[in-house]
Order: C-alpha cells, then structure tokens, then sequence
C-alpha cells in the first residue's frame, strides 16, 4: 500500500502511454478485455481499460487481489473450473470471466502494486511463446509506473527555475548553488577490479552532460553517459532528472536497450523544451566478464585491449525524444583484463584550433591510444593545447573505466 501511495497513481486521468499498451495487448492476444489495475485496500482502480465501463470493482471480487499475491503471471484457462472463481460475481455474471490472465507489476520498491489483466468469456490456455510476450508487456508497463513518480521531481525543477528568473542578484546566487548540486551528484571514484576516473568541464555554468556508474546488483555495474542539447538552466534541469531516473529505469540486468526505450518514452521533446539526448548505456558482468551495451545516437565509446589495440564500440540508434516508437538494440562484448573503456560526448572531440582544423573522433581515438596509461588528466591537456584556449564551447565529459 505505501508503494502505490508513493506513485500517487490512484484516480489520476487515463495517460495514451498506458492506454497504447492495453490495446496492443488485446489486439496481441485477441481477447475482448484487458486492463491494467492498481489494486488498493479495498478496491481495484483501472489506470487503462478496453471492453470494460467501470472505473473500479471491489477488490474482494477481483482475480487481480490474487495475482498481486505472487510474483508470477496468474493463468486461469477456465475460471468456471477453479475453486477460486467458480461463483464469482464476474464469473457467473457479466462479463462472464472464463479465460483470465494476470501479470503482476512491481512499484518502485519492488512490491506489487497492481496487474496487467487479459480475460475473455471464452476459455483457452497461453503458449509458452504466448506468455513471453506477456511478461514482456508486463515489463513495458511496470517501467512506465517506475517512471510515473518523475513527473512531480520535474515540476520541482521547473518551479525553482522560474524562482531563480526573479532577480538576476538571485539567478546569480541560485545559479552558483544549482553549479555545485550538480557537481555533487558526479560519481565517486572507484577503485579494486573495476576502477573508474572521468573529467568534467561545463561550457557554462550549467551544463547539459550527465554521467554515473551504479551497481544493479552485486554482479552487475550499470555505466552511463548523455549530452542533453543545449546549454544552461533548461538542459541542466533535464539533464538531473534523467540522472535521478536511471536508478528507476535501469532495472533490466540483461537488456540495455529496454532502458534506452524506457527513457526514450519518458523524456519526449514535446514535453522538455524541444530538447533531445544522446545517451550510451552499458552493463558490465563481472561474473561472465561481459559488457552489454546500447546506444541512442551517441559517439561510440573507445575501448583499449591491454596490449594497447584501440576500437570503436560502433552502435547508434534513434536519439532519445525524436520517436516514441524508436527501438534500441543490445549488443555483447567480452572485456579481457587490463583493458580500458573510454566513454564520452560529442564536446571532447568537436573542438577546433585556432586555425579551425576539428580534432574529430579520429584525433580523439589517436591521442587516447597514444597514451600509455589512458590518464585523463593527461589527454584533457591534450584536448586544451589543440584548441588553443582553456574555455570549450560544448561540455566535456570523458570517463574511464578499467578492468581488471
């Protein structure tokens, strides 16, 4: 109950994200009813609906009072041959129940909070193939719960934007606080068999790039880098909220590109500005020694082999925001030991000299692998002499991560 409290879902109006993915789920499955419920004390409350007129059902009558209770989908073939339901109201009334499937959906927590619902007056069984898809359906929609709570961090973000707009003695003060809040959700360093290191510059004093590496689980570190467009308050504000959202949207330990599409549904450009991202995200399992990995129109990371060999993790779909039916794909590499992974956006290495000659990737791949020891401190000098000035006009973030 405190989890869905905490999602403050309950009696909120129909949403076209939910609503898309109950009827794709009906018309999938070719059943007349399918819902999605977040089951309270005492009732059932449907977030989306197809073929039912109610907006709530008792929860003592409801299949979905069951489901929630397990953690695997609930299938009855024909609910007037189980104990259960056989004299249930819905069952022996409209709309006459027989077929009823159930996915129960987690809440940010990892407690049940509601159901994905398929149901039918005639009864019928699901194929394994048949319920890989509904889990997969399940997935989408406990994503998008785990998202929901997003909005009202966005709406503090955007209120104290407009409080920093009052006074430019204010903006002034606000703009040096939001600089150093910004600065204190940069990772810590690691250090033992996974080391990390990175160089942050902002163009302006507050920028749009983001970065972090958290682990899912103890076998699985989640590494990741964006470059929101533009610069100042408008991109920094959006640029946090991804931040606090990965913990929330990288849930997946195998597949990447389900986070990529989580966040590519989360964050459209209609509703931030205009403003679109790229982002690399890659999950590291230290048991396999694989490196899993996605990318959202983003450079491709450099990686380095211990004997000094460089290569490109070549990848690039959709930019996150552009298309809400982008799909991402996940790609798979071993990492030896000793070897190192350079991510970074697209400020490091679109720099001019003084004489407008652009480093471009290639110069960036060939100052990286030229260093013996991949020191950032070292390569971001490098970067500096190039451009001839100590001030880039793009953000530069470049962060490093080494294996042992």
């Amino acid at each position: 109950m405190a989890d869905l409290r905490a999602l403050k879902i309950l009696d909120t109006p129909p949403e076209e994200r939910f609503d898309r993915i109950v009827q794709l789920a009906a018309a999938v499955f070719d059943v007349p009813i399918a819902y999605i419920a977040m089951v309270d004390s005492d009732r059932q409350w449907f977030k989306s609906k197809q073929g039912l007129e109610v907006e709530e059902t008792k929860r003592e009558v409801s299949f979905c009072g069951h489901t929630i209770l397990q953690k695997e989908p609930l299938i009855i073939s024909d609910a007037t041959q189980d104990e259960r339901f056989c004299d249930n109201p819905l069952v022996v009334g409209e709309p006459y129940i027989r077929f009823y499937a159930g996915f129960p959906l987690a809440g940010p927590k990892g407690h049940n909070v509601g159901t994905l619902c398929l149901a039918s007056p005639n009864p019928r069984a699901l194929t394994e193939h048949e319920l890989d898809i509904f889990r997969k359906f399940g997935a989408l929609i406990e994503q998008a719960l785990n998202a929901f709570n997003l909005i009202s961090v966005q709406h503090q973000l955007l209120e104290t934007r407009n409080q920093l707009l009052a006074t430019q003695e204010q903006l002034a003060f606000e703009l040096d606080q939001a600089a150093q809040y910004v600065q204190s959700l940069l990772p810590k360093k690691m250090e033992g068999l996974i080391q990390t290191d990175w160089r942050f510059m902002s163009s302006s004093q507050l920028g749009g790039d983001g970065f972090g590496y958290h682990w899912l689980d103890p076998q699985h570190l989640a590494i990741y880098l964006f470059d929101v467009s533009g610069h100042g308050v408008g991109a920094a504000l959006l640029s946090v909220t991804i931040l606090k959202a990965f913990p929330y949207l990288s849930s997946s330990r195998e597949d990447p590109g389900q986070t990529l599409h989580a966040l590519n549904r989360a964050f459209p450009m209609e509703k931030n500005g205009g403003k679109f991202v790229t982002c690399w995200y890659g999950i590291y399992n230290t048991a396999s020694r694989e490196l899993k990995y996605g990318s959202a129109g983003h450079p491709p990371p450099i990686f380095i082999e211990e004997n000094g060999s460089a290569s490109e993790l070549a990848s690039s779909d959709s930019i996150l925001g552009i298309d809400p039916n982008a799909t991402f794909e996940t790609y798979c590499r071993s990492i030896s030991s000793g070897s190192r992974l350079f991510v970074y956006s697209d400020g490091v290495y679109e720099v001019k000299s003084p004489q407008s000659q652009m480093l471009g990737l290639d110069g960036l791949v060939n100052l990286i692998s030229k260093s013996p020891t991949g020191d950032l401190e070292e390569i971001y000098r490098q970067v500096e002499s190039f451009h001839g000035q100590d001030h880039f006009s793009d953000d530069f973030s470049l962060l490093k991560v080494m294996f042992h």
